[in-house]
């Protein structure tokens, strides 16, 4: 039997009585955190509002234009500014606003934050 210190044991209480989600302490904040299905499902509740979202860059487009894919495996459009641009492969936590457009809905980024699942990971 391996005898863990105190503090061990308070990071790990602390960790599983977290709320599960995408907000970071002293980062960029968002109104709600859904996986892309639920934008598609919804989308009049999430039009407008700032969402944050993690995926997999599957597809880049004219300027810096891309397809981000979730563990949902629906594919949304991301519409980044000219210095955030993302390459297919990149793993990433994108902060912006849903526009629930009928006919093509998409994220307007205002951060992409790069990030990495390793080993247990649940995207892509």
């Amino acid at each position: 039997m391996r005898i863990v210190g105190s503090a061990t044991v308070l990071i790990l209480i602390a960790a599983l009585h977290s709320p599960p989600s995408a907000q970071m302490a002293d980062g960029p904040q968002a109104d709600e955190y859904p996986i892309i299905a639920q934008l598609y499902a919804d989308p009049a509740r999430y039009a407008n509002r700032s969402v944050m979202i993690y995926g997999v860059v599957i597809e880049t487009g004219p300027g810096a234009t891309f397809i981000l894919q979730d563990v949902s495996q629906r594919p949304l459009t991301v519409v980044a500014d000219q210095k955030t641009k993302a390459a297919v492969g990149d793993q990433l936590i994108v902060l912006g606003f849903f526009h629930a457009d009928a006919n093509a809905p998409y994220l307007s980024a205002k951060a992409l934050i790069p990030t990495q699942v390793v080993a247990g990971g649940g995207c892509c």
